[in-house]
């Protein structure tokens, strides 16, 4: 969003929390607190040095801004009533609703009340898709603004389309994941299994960070067909899922919340041209049956299985050319359109 707004002229100051990782600032104002990936105590405790550093900045350079963006409760927290003590226009960001992941309980209703008043109180909500609606329990409002989890296009994204080796070569599929690496519920707890039942049929490849590192560090020393390549960059990222047959992205069913899942790995399937592989039961789903871009398993273990053992190159190659044919003939342009929407909407209600 940083990039849509000075676009239209505007003067953005990020404040980022890096986690203790070196990395370029870009104008930003950056908290290198360590931690945050914890549970219990120790993850909370690097939260609150977060909270209580966006209050510190936000106070401090209070003449220097209009608009504050948060993004998501646990930054909006801190940074909604101190932009509404200030009298500054809210724009509140909502990816995940944190009361529908944790479940029930007093807690969760809390935070769930607390964050539909901060949508109430914003100028502008955003949402990556309108079944979060549902998801948060609200409907649709004036202030409330829809901004899919659309990449912007990347220069060279067309040589992802007939890169892959003909379909007579007989290496194995390269199934790519890239993302946040949690320990249950987006089937990367599957990939261990997958690989020693088709140890000949695929392989996976798989960047990011999080719960499982230790564990991928180490199944990439014990089995030959599961490579783990660590943190990568976006475009970094991208190189990597050019490179696949195709891409992994499930969100099961076990965690309720997965119900609503808006991931930014259906837009970039379609983009690059590469087949999705995902659960049924899920909003990608949809697109992905109706467009033919992918291919969709039951959430279960055998089922994945029996998917990636019957399927074979040109079957991948045939998707990803739809895949790309549904995005150059409606998902190219959805972000623009949405982000004119958006800032329309800010314009008007910023002018009262």
């Amino acid at each position: 969003m940083a990039a849509a707004y000075t676009s239209r002229g505007w003067r953005v100051t990020p404040l980022i929390w890096s986690r203790g990782e070196a990395g370029e600032n870009n104008g930003a104002i950056v908290c290198t607190a360590k931690g945050g990936y914890g549970n219990r105590f120790k993850g909370l405790a690097a939260r609150l040095r977060w909270m209580a550093f966006m209050a510190r900045q936000m106070m401090r350079h209070r003449h220097r801004y209009d608009v504050v963006h948060a993004v998501d409760l646990d930054t909006a927290i801190v940074a909604v009533p101190i932009g509404l003590l200030l009298r500054k226009t809210i724009v509140y960001d909502a990816f995940d609703s944190i009361g529908a992941i944790l479940g029930g309980g007093r807690i969760a209703a809390w935070l769930i009340a607390v964050e539909r008043a901060f949508i109430r109180a914003s100028a502008v909500a955003i949402f990556p898709d309108p079944i979060r609606l549902e998801q948060y329990g609200i409907t649709a409002r004036g202030n409330v603004t829809i901004i899919s989890n659309v990449p912007d296009e990347v220069a060279g994204v067309e040589a992802a389309i007939g890169d892959e080796p003909p379909a007579t070569v007989s290496r194995p599929l390269r199934c790519v994941y890239v993302g946040t690496l949690e320990a249950q519920h987006r089937g990367l707890e599957y990939m261990a299994a997958i690989c020693r039942a088709l140890p000949e049929k695929v392989e996976f490849v798989v960047g990011g960070t999080g719960q499982i590192e230790p564990l991928l560090k180490a199944q990439n020393d014990e089995i030959a067909n599961l490579r783990y390549v660590g943190r990568l960059g976006y475009d970094d990222a991208l190189d990597l899922m050019r490179s696949a047959d195709i891409l992994y992205g499930p969100y099961l069913l076990s965690a309720p919340a997965h119900r609503y899942a808006s991931p930014n790995k259906l837009y970039e399937h379609l983009m690059l041209g590469k087949p999705l592989i995902t659960n049924t039961g899920i909003p990608p789903a949809r697109v992905i049956k109706e467009a033919r871009s992918g291919f969709l398993f039951d959430g279960s273990l055998d089922s994945i299985v029996a998917l990636l053992r019957d399927l074979d190159r040109d079957a991948c190659r045939e998707a990803g050319k739809r895949a790309r044919a549904c995005w150059d003939g409606f998902y190219s342009t959805l972000r623009a359109r949405e982000l004119q929407a958006f800032f329309e909407k800010l314009y008007a209600r910023d002018a009262h």
